[in-house]
């Protein structure tokens, strides 16, 4: 099966309008080469994309991910990054490596940004059939010997049992008004993947994101570098079981960005992952919660609401219904906060 044919698959058995941003997580995951050269089913992915779907539903799209400093100047309170943005970029342009690119694969010029996807389409063509990429485990006693820089196996291995790793190698970029990454698989040392690895680098050094980076050295389009970028990962799951209270609200921030510039994005953060605004625990229910839940959670709950009643004199149950009521809520907000 090839990967236009699986994408077309599960997308009619998904029939989800951000079927795009699913696909690009999918892709992101690894998930799409598993199938295609690992093994796995087409239902495989099919429950996998599901699961993407849900995630995404309940989590804010990336706003910076393609997020670029306006040729119009700065909005009310940006300026400052707005202008920072716009001289990184200068000092960007004159980068060796994107020199170099720009000379070798944009000979006519930058691209304009709406036209991308198909200068990425053309590139595509010329860059030939996506490849995969395979790692894997080399069984004890086997020697490797360089011949120039081809590696030989002595003795050559006839099969691979263990630790096999299959991946692709992606391009991240986004076109104008996303709201989030798209992704494409790309062919080994073709142009897209020396683009995809430039990204990355450029990225890495600029305190850009890859999609932007990917954006700018093809259309010389400014990534705008926000003051305070906050990240929080999807909810844990582990054998079913959901991990909520284990995200994390993740602050980078610029060393230029004022106090109130993190609170005021740390407190947006909250709102958009529904934190906001919730009753802080009382002491009373943080110690019910791990005395019920934690301490007596093997013992009945006759027993448990007695030694509690023992315990706490203060915070005395007269109703054991009320006291398991009151528990199970107290663990509920610790552990899905």
């Amino acid at each position: 099966m090839h990967e236009a044919d699986l994408e077309e698959y599960v997308r009619r058995a998904l029939r989800s309008k951000n079927f795009p941003a699913v696909w690009a997580m999918l892709l992101y995951a690894q998930y799409v080469e598993e199938v295609l050269v690992g093994g796995q089913d087409p239902e495989w992915l099919v429950e996998h994309a599901r699961k993407v779907r849900e995630i995404l539903a309940s989590r804010p799209a990336d706003r910076s991910a393609g997020a670029a400093a306006s040729a119009s100047g700065p909005d009310a309170g940006q300026e400052r990054m707005w202008a920072l943005s716009q001289l990184v970029a200068r000092h960007a342009a004159e980068d060796p490596d994107v020199v170099t690119f720009r000379a070798t694969y944009l000979p006519d010029g930058l691209v304009a940004w709406a036209e991308l996807e198909d200068w990425i389409d053309k590139q595509t063509d010329q860059d030939g059939e996506r490849t995969s990429d395979v790692s894997f485990t080399i069984p004890p006693g086997t020697a490797v010997e360089w011949d120039g820089p081809v590696p030989r196996f002595d003795p050559p291995i006839a099969a691979v049992t263990t630790g096999v790793h299959f991946s692709s190698r992606l391009l991240a970029y986004a076109l104008p008004g996303d709201r989030g990454v798209r992704r494409r698989t790309v062919a080994a040392n073709g142009g897209l993947d020396q683009l995809g690895r430039l990204a990355d680098s450029l990225a890495a050094s600029f305190s850009w994101q890859p999609a932007q980076a990917s954006v700018f050295v093809l259309t010389g389009t400014p990534p705008m570098i926000m003051g305070v970028k906050v990240t929080v990962p999807a909810m844990n799951v582990r054998y079913n079981y959901g991990l909520d209270w284990a995200r994390r609200i993740t602050l980078d921030v610029d060393a230029g960005a004022s106090p109130q510039e993190v609170l005021a994005a740390f407190e947006r953060a909250r709102e958009e992952y529904h934190h906001a605004g919730r009753r802080r625990t009382t002491i009373k229910h943080l110690r019910l919660a791990a005395f019920t839940g934690a301490e007596h959670v093997e013992k009945p709950w006759k027993e448990r609401f007695r030694l509690w009643n023992e315990r706490f004199p203060d915070w005395k149950y007269p109703q054991e219904s009320n006291f398991r009521r009151d528990a199970a809520a107290a663990q509920r907000r610790l552990l899905t906060p």
